[in-house]
């Protein structure tokens, strides 16, 4: 049997976690809280090249992870997230989105610090929108970033 586990600060990789779940049947849980016994399809927030909440669960358990994050797919790297993770299965990149009203200070602080290296280095039509859901809050939740993993979980049937 397989289950959904996420690990969500902001609720972007929660929301992707249950909306995988109602598509495909699979029950949802927060890090902590799956059964001990499950395979895992893992959704975890990215954090340079941290899937934060990965190390909080048994690792060879995991089928697949989906990776949130606020950047364009074809910047992210796969091969770093999995080195760094010491994963090897499959991930799949979702683009979330920021609810500064769930951020701490020192989080607000280090999106702030983000964005004003962004702005220095220069803006253009794809980091543009990335500034300014650091600054102002945002989503680039989308469902269609579930297909692959869709597919994906059937064939594992």
């Amino acid at each position: 049997m397989t289950v959904i586990v996420y690990s969500s600060k902001s609720g972007s990789s929660r929301k992707y976690a249950e909306s995988l779940g109602a598509r495909v049947g699979l029950s949802v849980y927060a890090v902590g809280e799956q059964p001990s016994d499950e395979r895992i399809v893992f959704f975890g927030w990215l954090r340079k090249d941290e899937v934060v909440g990965v190390r909080d669960v048994d690792r060879s358990k995991i089928i697949a992870v989906g990776v949130v994050g606020l950047d364009t797919q074809g910047r992210f790297n796969s091969r770093a997230v999995s080195d760094r993770n010491d994963l090897k299965v499959p991930l799949y990149y979702l683009r979330g989105w920021i609810d500064k009203s769930k951020l701490n200070p020192l989080d607000k602080g280090v999106l702030l610090a983000v964005a004003v290296m962004m702005k220095l280095q220069g803006l253009n039509e794809f980091n543009t929108p990335i500034f300014n859901a650091m600054r102002q809050g945002g989503s680039f939740y989308d469902e269609k970033y579930l297909d692959p993993i869709e597919t994906f979980i059937k064939s594992m049937e």
